[in-house]
Parts: C-alpha cells; structure tokens; sequence
C-alpha cells in the first residue's frame, strides 16, 4: 500500500509538470540535449584515453626521466596501466584528488618541474574547454527546443482561435438563415452587413474594426 502511495505520489508531480508549460518545457529541452550530452562525454573519454596513454608511456615507464634518476615507486603508482592515468587524470579534472594523489604528483613536479606545463595545458584542454563545449551544447539544445515549443504552442492556439471563429461566424450566419437550406444569398448578406449590431458582431469575431 506504501509503494502504491509513493507512486501515486509520482503521478501527481507528471500531471504537475504537464500543466505547467514553462516547466514542461525546460524538461523537454533537457531530454532534447542528452544527445549532445552524450557526444561530449564521448569526446571526454577519447581525451582522457589519449591522455592516459600518453601519461602512462612518458610517466608510469619513465620515458621521460633521465636513466640515472631514481624515483620513487609510490610516485609512480597513479600511472602504471592507461585505466589508472585515466582516473587519475579525470580525478585531476575535476578536482578531487586524494591525498596520496596529491603528494605523488607533487613529487613528480618537484622531480621533473617541466611537467607543469603539461598539467597546465591538460587542465586548460580538458576542464575548461570541455565544460565550456558542455555549457554551450546544452545551453543550444535547450533554447532551440524551447523555442519551437512556443512555436508550435502558437500554431494550436491559433489553430483553436481560428476554429472558435468559425464556430461562432457559423451560429451567427444560421440566424440569418430563415428558410433552413444551410445557404444565403449575397444579397442577404450584404442587407444584414448593412445592420450595425450584425456588422459589429462578424467584426468582433474576426477582430476587425469595423469600417463605416
């Protein structure tokens, strides 16, 4: 019974989210950006492959340090293998580091202080540009959707308007329709536009000013 009254619970926030438009649409633009979501977060993964390979042969197999210089194996340990410099890399993207983390690539910068240069460029490559493309992706995918959502609202109000108005021109023409046929003449017509109050009327069904 809980379970069916969580759910039922559920149900209420859609119907919640159905009848209020703005909402309704900002969540139709988030679905509507998951696909250029997707597409940088594989763009990211491609990143940080390359970049964990690269980190792994220059770093985890000392191609980069000079013969004779001895290191030590727990600054090594974050980039031994590509799916290790991997997560080290995104851990350093994103700005959570552990601990140990941080004292090994300090002892790698202390040991081969050239290396910040290429911290520097992966921060700037990775973090910011990626954000930003992420930012802008979702940002267009979001505004574009929600604009044709206004649009098309516009369409159906204007859809439904158009038919009300011919709802309303046809009750107001079958008064004048005496004899019942479903016809008038233009002679008719023209003697009822001649009418104020009839004249009025059509004018305020199709709003029109009415000209004298």
């Amino acid at each position: 019974v809980m379970r069916m009254a969580r759910l039922m619970r559920i149900l209420r926030l859609v119907k919640l989210v159905k009848f209020v438009r703005p909402l309704l649409f900002m969540l139709v633009g988030v679905v509507a950006a998951l696909q250029g979501v997707c597409w940088v977060l594989i763009l990211t993964v491609a990143s940080l492959y390359a970049a964990g390979i690269i980190a792994t042969r220059l770093i985890g197999h000392r191609m980069i340090f000079p013969p004779d210089l001895e290191l030590a194996d727990s600054m090594l340990e974050p980039w031994h293998s590509v799916p290790e410099s991997m997560f080290t890399l995104f851990r350093v993207m994103s700005g959570s580091l552990s601990s140990k983390e941080e004292a090994a690539i300090e002892e790698l910068m202390s040991a081969l202080p050239s290396l910040k240069f290429a911290f520097v460029f992966f921060m700037i490559t990775s973090s910011w540009t990626l954000l930003s493309i992420l930012t802008a992706v979702v940002s267009e995918n979001m505004i574009s959707t929600t604009q044709q959502q206004y649009e098309d609202l516009k369409l159906t109000l204007f859809e439904d308007e158009r038919l009300l108005q011919a709802e309303d021109l046809s009750a107001l023409f079958d008064e004048l329709d005496k004899s019942g046929e479903g016809t008038l003449h233009r002679r008719a017509i023209e003697a009822a536009m001649q009418d104020p109050d009839f004249s009025r009327q059509v004018a305020v069904r199709l709003k029109m000013s009415k000209r004298g």
